[in-house]
């Protein structure tokens, strides 16, 4: 199996560093030629299916690269979403995180009004991943989403220390690369940025 990770394009609320969420996001001009810019680096991969977060930034990111891949079959998934940060959705980036510490819980376990955990996001998207990865043993397989559930799957998947949880942040449009069989795995590109310099 080939499984191939990318995140969504520049979002207006990337740039003015405002919580996303489970809103839908909207692309900046940077982004929608970052989903362009994406979409000729992976042309000539032979995809067989396209799961995408059902989140308009991620499906706005998917429609490039779907033009390419028309025979592709396309799943657009609730379980690929960014983490619903609830009543901090909208707001500005550190802000669930003052409120954990107020609350004198981890920033991984606080639970925000209407949201979700990071514990239960990270739960929510390796069982996914897994499961696809399964399902989807010789394909060759695009995963458009978020960053923390790309970030989380793969420290999982490849049993990283948790320490390193900045060196698997991935820049809008970063493309990873997982060649996986029976044998194990081989990390064939890792967030990758190259294309969009082109």
């Amino acid at each position: 199996m080939r499984l191939i990770l990318v995140r969504h394009a520049e979002t207006e609320e990337n740039v003015k560093q405002i919580n996303q969420g489970h809103l839908p996001g909207k692309l900046t001009k940077k982004g929608i030629e970052q989903t362009k810019k994406v979409a000729l680096r992976l042309k000539d991969e032979k995809i067989d299916k396209i799961f995408v977060s059902d989140l308009k930034r991620a499906v706005d990111t998917a429609a490039a690269i779907i033009k390419f891949h028309p025979k592709a079959e396309v799943i657009y998934e609730p379980a690929l979403r960014e983490q619903n940060l609830g009543q901090f959705e909208g707001k500005p980036y550190g802000s669930m995180g003052e409120a954990a510490e107020a609350a004198g819980i981890d920033r991984y376990h606080f639970k925000p009004e209407g949201g979700e955990s990071t514990a239960e996001v990270r739960k929510r998207i390796t069982a996914y991943m897994h499961n696809l990865i399964h399902k989807e043993k010789n394909k060759t397989v695009l995963v458009i989403s978020h960053g923390y559930p790309i970030r989380y799957f793969l420290i999982d998947f490849l049993k990283a220390p948790e320490e390193q949880w900045e060196n698997f942040k991935h820049e809008n449009c970063a493309v990873t690369i997982l060649d996986i069989d029976e044998k194990g795995h081989k990390l064939h590109t890792f967030k990758c940025v190259k294309h969009l310099a082109e």
